[in-house]
């Protein structure tokens, strides 16, 4: 598998953790609990940034390869670049609903849950349709020479959250992954 391939794969393993944080601060917000603002709002600055700064970039580059290699794949499979605008503009709708709710903005429980879990359906439907076809096809698609001139063309950013040391605004969402993770494993066993 491509370095690229890897390196995406894993990208999309972090967002769905990244999801489940963020449904289990929902989960409490909806039950009228005590949430952490400092992770829900990490959590919102972490999918305006860098899905839109590092991991689409990246993806789009391997679909412009592939509709070069086959231009009928526009037409056929889901417009990826296109996608990433879209999910790029409901992660700000999400982040401006985080704020206001941080900021006492009024905004009724139901609507805020509303957008919450409106941009985890959709990004989960994303991920599934990128690892369904995008990527199957991409690797079916392209040769190493492809794949070597895309390794030229993307950069990379450490992950905020999971690449290395996480610090500021991402460390408390960090730790809270890494306790869910710890709960999960402790629940496996027993």
């Amino acid at each position: 598998m491509p370095d690229v391939m890897t390196r995406l794969r894993r990208e999309h393993a972090h967002i769905v953790e990244l999801l489940g944080a963020l449904e289990r601060q929902l989960a409490r917000f909806d039950a009228a609990e005590e949430i952490d603002y400092d992770i829900l709002l990490a959590i919102a600055d972490y999918f305006v940034d860098f899905p839109d700064c590092c991991h689409h970039p990246k993806e789009d580059v391997i679909f412009r390869r592939m509709c070069e290699r086959e231009p009928a794949l526009r037409g056929t499979m889901t417009d990826l670049l296109a996608e990433h605008i879209r999910l790029g503009e409901e992660a700000r709708h999400f982040h401006e609903a985080v704020d206001n709710v941080l900021k006492e903005v009024e905004v009724p429980r139901d609507v805020f849950l509303q957008i919450a879990r409106r941009f985890i359906d959709d990004q989960r439907g994303h991920l599934r349709a990128e690892e369904e076809r995008f990527f199957p096809k991409a690797e079916e698609l392209l040769t190493s020479e492809d794949w070597e001139a895309v390794e030229r063309e993307v950069t990379d950013r450490i992950d905020p959250v999971f690449g290395g040391e996480a610090a500021g605004r991402f460390a408390a969402l960090h730790d809270d992954i890494l306790e869910w993770q710890a709960e999960d494993e402790a629940g496996d066993r027993a």
